[in-house]
């Protein structure tokens, strides 16, 4: 007896379409646009997580992404000390150089004793401080984060946000995608707007969020931004 089946049809999403960037050192940029925009899966092309099915990206120094969910990148089982090491060796550094850094990074981090604590009883704001001291600390040349750092508390967002801007201030690129006005007026100056997947505006901050909340999509896609 022959059983044939018929094969289920596949859907081809454009996550991303003609996109044409340029950034520049010194460059705050923020990425704004709804869910579904392109806004985390452009991240992960910049950071190398996603290739790109046509076109090239091409990035000068050194990367590092906060990306996904409070907890990623982090071993839940491990202790927060040792996810510094763990973390660190991963992307790149020495495990002496890493554990020359952990009082540091606990300081900043604001964890305390927690920091010998397993990283599973952590609330998802103390994760998202743990994993931001972490790649903060190794200070990278071009810095992408995605929806900032919504779970942490509002003390640790201040110090986070100073320490974003001596980032910056030291030649850094800094990428940031967020829903929060708030937090992409405070650490960005540029932005791009995103919509389906095409840049529909690009330019000063104030002028980019007062385009997205009117609902303007002029797409700018055919045309190369420089940032």
């Amino acid at each position: 007896e022959l059983v044939s089946r018929s094969a289920s049809p596949i859907t081809l999403i454009d996550a991303l379409n003609g996109i044409d960037l340029h950034v520049a050192e010194g460059t705050r940029l923020g990425l704004i646009g709804p869910n579904g925009a392109g806004k985390s899966t452009l991240l992960s092309v910049m950071a190398g997580l996603l290739p790109p099915t046509s076109g090239s990206v091409e990035v000068h120094g050194r990367v590092l992404a906060l990306l996904g969910g409070a907890g990623a990148g982090l071993d839940q089982e491990a202790t927060g000390r040792d996810n510094i090491v763990s973390m660190g060796v991963q992307l790149g550094e020495s495990p002496a150089s890493m554990r020359a850094r952990i009082d540091d990074i606990t300081d900043f981090s604001g964890l305390g004793g927690r920091i010998d604590h397993p990283v599973y009883s952590y609330s998802s704001g103390m994760q998202t401080r743990l994993r931001f001291s972490i790649l903060t600390s190794l200070r990278p040349d071009i810095l992408l984060i995605d929806e900032g750092l919504g779970t942490a508390d509002a003390e640790f967002a201040e110090r986070a946000g100073r320490r974003l801007n001596d980032f910056v201030s030291a030649a850094g690129i800094m990428v940031l995608a967020s829903h929060g006005d708030d937090l992409l007026r405070q650490q960005c100056d540029v932005a791009v707007l995103l919509d389906a997947g095409v840049v529909c505006a690009a330019g000063p901050l104030g002028q980019v969020l007062e385009r997205y909340h009117h609902g303007v999509t002029s797409q700018l896609s055919d045309h190369r931004i420089g940032i």
